[in-house]
């Protein structure tokens, strides 16, 4: 079993946040863990190498198997993940902004979606799968999406901008900046900048905000167990509790702790632990 976050090769930096790698086959005997997926505003391009996802939409109790290689946009909604008892995944992280860049499209429609990637890349992105799929896990898969990824991002024009910049500092410091500050960072109007980041990431400026904001109190509570979830409120910008479990309901479905306890028996962290251990 296998749990990794890949960096990428330098020249691929610019565009790539990470690359992660899961591979688990679980007891036929029992059901496979289910993984609580909450709102996102990471893009991805996935390729689900064996075995494959289903998600449930909570809310609403629908249900949707992923297709083989996904485009994914940004992510409002919350899900829970049930995987295939054996599963390998290569997901390729973009960083903010640059997988509208690399499709050369605008993102608004992919919001809560999971594009087929073969519609929009096909033929090469077929043939990429199709040898990873008999690639050595550990030592071919990032070699050829790279192989890959960087023969298309050659061929793109360097049109990074100050906007960029604003996207990912949102990412690393959500709530610290107002729009208007940060549409002065990004060289435009806030009128100007709002238009142009929807069509970057897919979402207003205010909303993925809001999202990274609690993701990062999330992740700083995995981080620092021992602080109350106060400690872990105002750290992460925000008035009180009480927003905070607003946010964490609205965007996980349920309360704070709750989504811990299911974080913490998802697969990727029960491998993680185990990795630990040995």
């Amino acid at each position: 079993m296998i749990y990794q976050i890949i960096q990428p090769s330098v020249h691929l930096q610019s565009f790539v946040k990470d690359y992660q790698l899961l591979h688990c086959i679980f007891d036929k005997a029992s059901k496979a863990p289910v993984k609580p997926f909450p709102s996102t505003t990471q893009h991805s391009l996935v390729f689900y190498l064996r075995g494959g996802i289903t998600a449930v939409k909570p809310l609403t109790n629908t249900s949707e198997k992923f297709v083989t290689i996904a485009i994914n946009g940004a992510q409002v909604s919350n899900f829970n993940f049930h995987l295939s008892q054996e599963f390998l995944m290569l997901s390729v992280n973009f960083q903010p902004g640059c997988l509208s860049k690399f499709l050369r499209l605008p993102l608004v429609e992919f919001l809560d979606k999971r594009i087929d990637a073969t519609a929009i890349l096909n033929p090469e992105i077929q043939q990429v799968f199709e040898q990873m799929a008999n690639a050595v896990i550990n030592e071919g898969l990032v070699k050829i999406i790279e192989t890959f990824l960087w023969k298309r991002i050659q061929g793109l024009k360097n049109n990074f901008q100050p906007i960029d910049e604003v996207s990912r500092l949102m990412v690393n410091n959500p709530t610290t900046y107002s729009i208007k500050t940060l549409a002065s960072h990004a060289c435009l109007s806030v009128s100007q900048f709002e238009r142009r980041f929807i069509q970057q990431e897919g979402i207003s400026p205010k909303l993925f905000d809001r999202i990274n904001r609690f993701n990062n109190a999330f992740l700083l509570k995995s981080l620092y167990p021992n602080l109350d979830w106060l400690s872990i409120a105002v750290r992460s910008n925000y008035n009180d509790y009480q927003h905070l479990a607003k946010d964490f309901k609205q965007f996980s479905g349920t309360t704070p702790n709750s989504l811990l306890e299911a974080e913490a028996n998802a697969p990727a962290r029960i491998l993680e632990l185990l990795a630990k251990k040995r």
